[in-house]
């Protein structure tokens, strides 16, 4: 850097005319307790402009940022207690006659808990909008031609977004002639969830512009049905509501609301023995529910689709489960108390309904475990709906060694043992890599010789969300190696990288509409891979691998900052336009744009 370059200029003040005395108490905080002269002046004061320090300036007649992140939290706590306990707060969320319709049924009364203007007495028109309610929308549910719109919309997606029932048992009992709320359709909850997915992926404004009206619907109905969800099937329509409505905030990016209803899921499917559905082992005594702390025993289920069904709802919540801590860092956090040795899983995995799902006399334990530890190579190419559960343990497997290397580890028995955990996962995910078929995009031949999905466009998508699930934790692997000296690791972990961003590319290519929301958590990670080697490099002014702690095969191979540059430019450039369709996607690629743009 020149002499030239390093001065620096003298800060420039403005001299303003002496001011009148203020009155005494009406200085910032600052000054006050500095004790030097305050002008007054808001939001800033002058001595806060020409010596900024720490603390903001801040006057007594206000709120503090502190103050008002209080205040903040205190809300959202409100809220929390408020969905819990619906009849001991009073707040609008119980469900007495939260509707009131006319002889047309056209007319709507405004829905407890939402926000109106009682007082304006203009137009339908006007005062719909203002409460928030639509005609269109019918009380308690909309009409059956409306009913059927939005299941046509949602229902052909419905198993990205972790729908786990009979798709075809779903939609009969949804349009059956009997009332809301009538036990022979799903319950209101659940209506109601599936009702909002339909709004959100609809192509008509005037049914996306009413989500707000079926989440309050849903969030209403789901609230009271935890609580009281005894039978079998109360049981599994409130977990899907919960799981529906947890992947709806998670793709909203709301992730407080998508974690609460998450544990909610979690707790009915944990309290309710889905873990330990086919289970060999004996139990001693009943499993208490956390949420409605009574014993509960799912009665046999009457055919092999409910039994599916259970089965199924399980992994849907693990899978969520997983891929949400994920995205949070969480990796290490225990689903719901499971993850200990005495309380392993034990269900067997999920299945197709079309393939007839298990046999009678089947029995296992430590599922997991098994799979991880199963040496046996894949006879063949394998790809159901297993193959997406598997893929999700195997990256949080190799997500939760990046979180362990990142701590210190201060033995060499505990450094042995980890590195024997990353070798035991590496060579999982090498056999399973194996197993599947091709993620080649133009690819269809197995899928049509093999499976029989709801749609190609469904299994198309579900095969490359294995294949990238199973990339990014190789990734992950292969970044650990490299930084404990294995030869050519990272150009391993490099040329993953390329290639996850090369095969979410050629997704958006053939426009796969509504992609799973963990897609941007993944192309995120691919994308951290060249901006973190950028960053690293250019703060340590060579180009080799030598200088990131890294030793490749040879000595003198460098790495091209241009092909770097390009992966990071790519993925972004990716990233950008599956995030047309997810607020989560545009949120994690402005972190992105924030942390590596200067590098572009």
């Amino acid at each position: 850097m020149s002499s030239g370059s390093s001065m620096v200029s003298p800060q420039k003040f403005i001299f303003k005319e002496p001011t009148k005395q203020l009155r005494r108490g009406k200085a910032c905080l600052n000054c006050r307790f500095h004790k030097i002269k305050c002008d007054g002046v808001k939001p800033v004061c002058g001595s806060c402009t020409r010596l900024p320090r720490d603390e903001e300036c801040e006057y007594a007649g206000g709120p503090s940022k502190m103050k008002e992140l209080e205040q903040r939290l205190t809300r959202l706590k409100a809220r929390v207690r408020e969905l819990e306990s619906p009849e001991m707060t009073g707040s609008g969320l119980q469900l007495a006659e939260p509707y009131v319709t006319t002889d047309s049924g056209a007319g709507l009364s405004p829905m407890p808990g939402s926000v109106t203007n009682s007082s304006s007495d203009h137009s339908n028109s006007s005062s719909s909008l203002r409460s928030g309610f639509d005609p269109l929308l019918g009380s308690p549910e909309p009409s059956i031609s409306i009913i059927t719109m939005l299941l046509n919309n949602f229902l052909p997606f419905a198993t990205r977004f972790g729908f786990f029932l009979h798709l075809e048992r779903f939609k009969s009992a949804a349009l059956l002639n009997a009332p809301f709320g009538d036990m022979s359709r799903p319950s209101p909850a659940l209506l109601n969830a599936t009702y909002l997915w339909g709004a959100h992926l609809s192509s008509v404004d005037a049914l996306r512009t009413n989500e707000t009206i079926f989440i309050n619907r849903a969030l209403q109905q789901v609230s009271v049905e935890i609580p009281n969800a005894i039978h079998s099937a109360q049981i599994m329509h409130t977990i899907q509501a919960e799981i529906l409505l947890s992947t709806y905030f998670f793709r909203k990016n709301q992730l407080l609301e998508a974690e609460f209803h998450l544990n909610g899921a979690v707790s009915l499917a944990q309290s309710a023995g889905l873990h330990q559905i086919r289970s060999d082992r004996v139990f001693s005594s009943p499993v208490v529910s956390v949420l409605l702390e009574t014993e509960m025993f799912l009665p046999p289920a009457r055919d092999v689709i409910e039994e599916g069904e259970r089965i199924n709802g399980f992994w849907a919540v693990y899978c969520l489960h997983r891929l949400i801590s994920i995205t949070l860092g969480n990796a290490s956090q225990c689903f719901g108390g499971l993850d200990t040795p005495c309380r392993e899983i034990d269900a067997p995995w999920p299945r197709e309904y079309e393939f007839g799902l298990y046999n009678g006399g089947a029995f296992g334990r430590s599922t997991i475990d098994c799979f991880i530890h199963d040496l046996t190579p894949a006879s063949g190419l394998v790809f159901d709906l297993s193959s997406y559960a598997k893929a999700v343990v195997i990256l949080h497997s190799a997500t939760a060694l990046t979180h362990q290397f990142s701590r210190v580890i201060e033995t060499e028995d505990a450094y042995a043992a980890f590195m024997d955990g990353c070798l035991t996962i590496d060579n999982l995910i090498t056999r399973f890599h194996y197993s599947l078929p091709s993620s080649d995009v133009d690819d269809e031949s197995f899928l049509n010789q093999s499976i029989t999905p709801s749609s190609h466009s469904n299994a198309k998508s579900s095969l490359v969300l294995t294949h990238v699930l199973v990339s990014c934790a190789y990734m992950q692997i292969q970044k650990i190696f490299s930084s404990c000296g294995f030869p050519d690791a990272m150009d391993r972990c490099i040329g993953t990288a390329q290639n996850i961003i090369s095969t979410l590319g050629d997704v958006n290519r053939l426009d796969l509409p509504h992609l799973n929301p963990i897609v941007g958590t993944l192309c995120a990670m691919a994308c951290s891979v060249f901006g973190d080697a950028l960053a690293r490099a250019e703060m340590l002014g060579d180009w080799t691998f030598d200088s990131l702690g890294m030793i490749p095969t040879s000595p003198s191979v460098r790495i091209d900052p241009v092909v770097l540059r390009q992966g990071l430019q790519s993925g972004m450039t990716t990233m950008s336009i599956l995030a047309m369709d997810s607020p989560l996607m545009k949120y994690q690629l402005n972190k992105l744009r924030n942390s590596y743009s200067f590098m572009l």
